[in-house]
């Protein structure tokens, strides 16, 4: 009853702030604080107090004249009494005003979430400030390490210093996966491959166009009972292709008969290609791309 007397609000104070370093690399910055955003901090507005607000607000700023006290709404104050009986910290749900022992088991409930309610697995990365490359020095790295960083990077829209970036969650003295990314979930997320048995249940999202996270989505066909166990699975798509032929599952395995990098000749043939490029690349370095 009360969530349909509500609506939810978007303002320009409530959206992502970036800050920008040198070099054109954004880091997400988060302001804390009591009512910093008025209505206690919650997108969702009474439809009484959004029209209100919506009378002194342009171009999704809040004058600021505007006095959220000075209109009287029922259902808003309901809403408040019903939260401060919550201990703080433990308000969950859009309105803020359940916890969690006012919900009761339901075992005969089938699980599932559609694409409009996944949930956050977590972070993929980066995780650490030096998890964002450019695209010249992941390859290189990549070239070293044997190509292992490559199962573990994802390209994202933002760039650094003009240069395409690229999330790399190897160590850099080692190529393999750093302790801090294996103290999070997504890492253990496995592909389907070209498996036609497996069905992927783990979407890759992209945040502010630098960060990579993973969500679960089961599909209604796929719904659960309690207790049913299912293996995570993304599917990584056309980009992860030669990473599959090294490792021996890609299309050019299975239906062409390439080998993969236990085979000493189709691994030579894809190194010498991929030094070629990285010849290529290091040719057309400037002094300035050089640092």
């Amino acid at each position: 009853r009360l969530l349909k007397q509500h609506v939810i609000e978007g303002m320009a104070e409530t959206e992502p702030m970036t800050a920008i370093l040198p070099g054109g690399l954004g880091i997400g910055v988060t302001v804390t604080g009591q009512n910093l955003y008025r209505n206690d901090n919650n997108r969702y507005w009474s439809k009484i107090r959004s029209k209100f607000l919506s009378e002194h607000s342009q171009n999704d700023t809040v004058s600021s004249a505007f006095d959220e006290n000075s209109v009287h709404c029922g259902i808003h104050q309901e809403v408040l009494k019903l939260r401060s009986e919550v201990e703080d910290g433990k308000r969950i749900g859009f309105l803020g005003i359940h916890s969690e022992s006012d919900y009761v088991e339901a075992n005969d409930v089938l699980f599932w979430s559609g694409p409009e309610s996944m949930f956050e697995v977590g972070r993929y990365g980066p995780i650490r400030p030096e998890d964002r490359k450019t695209e010249l020095n992941f390859s290189m790295k990549n070239f070293i390490y044997d190509f292992e960083p490559a199962e573990w990077s994802y390209d994202v829209d933002e760039k650094i210093l003009g240069d395409c970036q690229l999330i790399d969650i190897t160590d850099d003295a080692t190529g393999e996966v750093h302790s801090e990314a294996k103290k999070h979930t997504p890492i253990y997320v496995n592909e389907i491959g070209h498996n036609t048995n497996l069905c992927a249940n783990v979407r890759i999202m992209h945040k502010n166009d630098r960060s990579v996270y993973y969500y679960a989505c089961i599909e209604k066909e796929n719904a659960m009972k309690k207790g049913d166990c299912v293996e995570l699975l993304v599917d990584y798509g056309k980009l992860y292709e030669n990473v599959r032929e090294r490792k021996g599952y890609g299309i050019a395995n299975l239906y062409g008969n390439v080998g993969d990098d236990s085979d000493r000749g189709a691994k030579l043939q894809r190194n010498f290609a991929a030094r070629q490029s990285i010849e290529s690349e290091i040719s057309k370095l400037s002094v300035v791309r050089l640092y």
